[in-house]
């Protein structure tokens, strides 16, 4: 019984894992990384990690407050973006959006231009 609860427990939190985020923000030559981080792969505990040159440091961190690491996270890239970088969404899910999918009209008008070719 307890090898069955601990492999539910296990597909349960698989299927719930949160991935980071990253944004990279660019200015001349200047490039700040700002990523949220989920140690655990769940809400929380989370933190928000700071790249400037060679340097990470770890900004703001939770443990009891849901959605605090992500205001602070938005609000740290909106902040860039007022200083005049310019902020890219580097995380997966908006590096891999799925395509839009084909619309079956026009495989249609080209079937009937054809038949009008007989």
């Amino acid at each position: 019984m307890k090898v069955i609860l601990s492999l539910t427990a296990l597909l349960a939190s698989s299927v719930y894992a949160i991935d980071n985020q990253s944004t990279v923000c660019s200015f001349g030559e200047n490039t700040r990384k700002i990523e949220l981080v989920y140690p655990n792969q769940t809400e929380l505990p989370c933190e928000v990690h700071y790249t400037k040159g060679e340097e990470t440091k770890v900004l703001w961190k939770a443990s009891g407050e849901t959605g605090f690491c992500e205001a602070k996270y938005a609000s740290f890239v909106e902040k860039q973006v007022s200083w005049g970088f310019s902020c890219k969404d580097m995380s997966t899910k908006a590096e891999s959006a799925p395509e839009p999918e084909a619309s079956s009209e026009p495989e249609a008008e080209e079937t009937s231009s054809e038949e009008k070719d007989s």
